[in-house]
């Protein structure tokens, strides 16, 4: 991938990109190394071309490299820090007067969704990817993907029902 269409993929989608590392690799030092490395990765590949979706290339060489950071690392559970959702909307808990609890139990249960749920949720809300482009990143059907999200969703739902 040239260094351009990098930047631009980047740029476009960092926080989804960050927030899936995240997810799978539990830790924010892990994702931030996942990121770098995936990236670092691809500017070094001698390939300039890329097979499908340029995003969703991107995107599975992070979820790739945030599962080599945690096997290397070894880290206990993934939990998405510092970000939250609810019923679809984005949520950030360095937003002042958010109440404390609240956010807990938001995080709480983001953190208690199975691993291919919570990097559903991080591919679609943070990321911004169509449910066709988070196939292609995970290599999963496309109605695998989607059902992962439906459930994560309506899991949050219920499990936050009560916050608004």
């Amino acid at each position: 991938m040239d260094r351009l269409t990098l930047e631009k993929l980047y740029l476009r989608h960092r926080q989804g990109l960050f927030t899936l590392a995240l997810a799978v690799a539990g830790g924010r030092s892990a994702a931030e190394d996942a990121v770098q490395e995936a990236c670092a990765r691809l500017l070094a590949s001698p390939r300039d071309a890329v097979d499908g979706d340029p995003a969703a290339y991107l995107f599975a060489a992070v979820r790739n490299a945030a599962v080599d950071q945690r096997r290397r690392r070894s880290a206990a559970g993934a939990a998405l820090a510092g970000a939250s959702i609810y019923n679809g909307r984005r949520l950030s808990t360095d937003e002042p007067g958010r109440d404390a609890e609240v956010d807990g139990r938001i995080r709480a249960a983001l953190a208690a969704l199975p691993e291919e749920q919570r990097e559903a949720v991080s591919m679609r809300i943070y990321g911004g990817l169509t449910f066709e482009q988070m196939a292609a990143a995970t290599g999963e059907p496309l109605s695998t993907v989607a059902s992962r999200y439906r459930r994560a969703i309506e899991r949050l739902r219920d499990e936050l029902r009560g916050l608004e």
